[in-house]
């Protein structure tokens, strides 16, 4: 058995999927974002938690100083280019910038940020919409 926590974080950001799509998200579009990141223990500490949330503002302060308004595209969309050069906040992704794929870059970073804890990650799930989601687990 194993206990977790699960802490809910927001950002604002806008993207766009250009590689092998052309649908209406092709287009430059924003949400607010919701992520749900879930932190696993297979025992309490001394305080009788898996972690203490505020231990998961570490997360936050990344999400905030990389995504947080942030226009997030494929290193290849030819609009990185125009974003770089207005000055304007930009985080590029190795494919199409889904959901999906930011639920990993933000999986991935959360391990690297907790690796040398007791804690270890089990998901996150990204809602683009208030019912649209995608999540990535181990």
């Amino acid at each position: 058995m194993r206990y977790s926590v699960c802490k809910t974080l927001t950002f604002e950001a806008a993207h766009r999927l250009l590689k092998d799509y052309s649908g209406k998200c092709s287009n430059n579009h924003g949400h607010s974002w919701v992520v749900d990141i879930e932190v696993e223990a297979e025992q309490l500490d001394e305080k009788g938690m898996v972690v203490d949330f505020s231990e998961l503002k570490r997360l936050k302060q990344w999400i905030d100083d990389t995504l947080d308004h942030s226009t997030i595209l494929w290193e290849k969309d030819p609009m990185c280019d125009y974003i770089r050069n207005s000055g304007q906040r930009i985080f590029v992704t190795q494919g199409n910038p889904t959901s999906e794929v930011i639920a990993r870059i933000i999986f991935e970073k959360a391990q690297e940020l907790f690796a040398n804890e007791r804690i270890r990650v089990s998901s996150v799930v990204v809602h683009e919409t208030c019912t649209s989601r995608a999540a990535y687990k181990k």
